[in-house]
This record gives C-alpha cells, sequence and structure tokens, in this order.
C-alpha cells in the first residue's frame, strides 16, 4: 500500500495517496477507501469503494502520472464523503455511452454520486460526492442530534 497522508479536523478526516508507480494502484486505492470508511453502512462504502475504483482506472489509463486519490469525510450538519482523483493530463473525461465494451466508469461513478471535474493546471481533478442524507448510513460512532419537534 502506498503512503499515505492523513488529516484530522474537527469537522471529519481526510486521507490522500499518490498511486501512480504502484502496479496495484486500483487495489491499493479499494483498501484505502475502505479503510477510510469503516464503519460506515455497507452500501455506502460498497459504492464509495466502486467509484473509487471507476476514477482511478479512468486516470491511469487515460490521464498522466501524478496520479493521486484522496477521500475525505465531512461530520456535521452536512456529511457527506469526497473522492477527489487527481491528474496531470489536461483532457478532461469523455462520457461514453452504456454498452460500449470498456467504458463504463465515468458512467457508473454519475449513477452513485454527484460527479463534477475541475481543471487545475496541469491537469485535473474529478470528484464524485455522496452526500449523506440518510442518517443510518453514518457511522454508530457519530453522535446525532435528535431533530427538534416543529
Amino acid at each position: 500500500m502506498c503512503p499515505e497522508r492523513a488529516t484530522r479536523t474537527p469537522s471529519g478526516r481526510h486521507r490522500s495517496c499518490r498511486l501512480d508507480g504502484d502496479p496495484q494502484a486500483v487495489v491499493t486505492a479499494r483498501a484505502l477507501t475502505t479503510a477510510v470508511l469503516l464503519g460506515w453502512n455497507a452500501d455506502l462504502v460498497e459504492d464509495a469503494v466502486l467509484v473509487t475504483s471507476e476514477l482511478v482506472t479512468n486516470a491511469i489509463a487515460h490521464g498522466a502520472a501524478p496520479v493521486t486519490l484522496a477521500i475525505t469525510v465531512r461530520n456535521g450538519d452536512e456529511p457527506a464523503i469526497v473522492i477527489d482523483v487527481t491528474d496531470a493530463s489536461p483532457d478532461l473525461p469523455v462520457q461514453h455511452m452504456p454498452g460500449e465494451v470498456g467504458h463504463f466508469g465515468l458512467w457508473i461513478a454519475e449513477e452513485l454520486a454527484r460527479v463534477t471535474v475541475h481543471p487545475n493546471p496541469p491537469g485535473k481533478t474529478v470528484r464524485a460526492t455522496f452526500d449523506v442524507i440518510d442518517a443510518s448510513l453514518l457511522p454508530s460512532s457519530l453522535p446525532m442530534t435528535p431533530l427538534a419537534d416543529p
């Protein structure tokens, strides 16, 4: 597994890892995502791991080094999981129609999360955001604030 950088803030936590040069980059990315989201709802973790796989595969296959993965877990009033995959290619992702062999990555990501592309010369970041609206998806260790009566 690649050396990762971890940061914890009052509103969440952040981990990042450089993946290019790792012959098992997608496996590494999946493992890091799973480790960061340990304790979250299993369905949400499964979706996040799948999206991570697709975005990292695309960055390695179609982007340019360096390729990095950053996972941010935001707690608080608007909990979310944010997955950023950054590479040095300025070429923006191209969405192909489902059914074309080997061209499902971006389509899958967009079906499961809110995907945005952020050019940042010399390359770009593809961001997948999972807004956590359902409190049952939060890890049980997070404090829950009851809803106020109307």
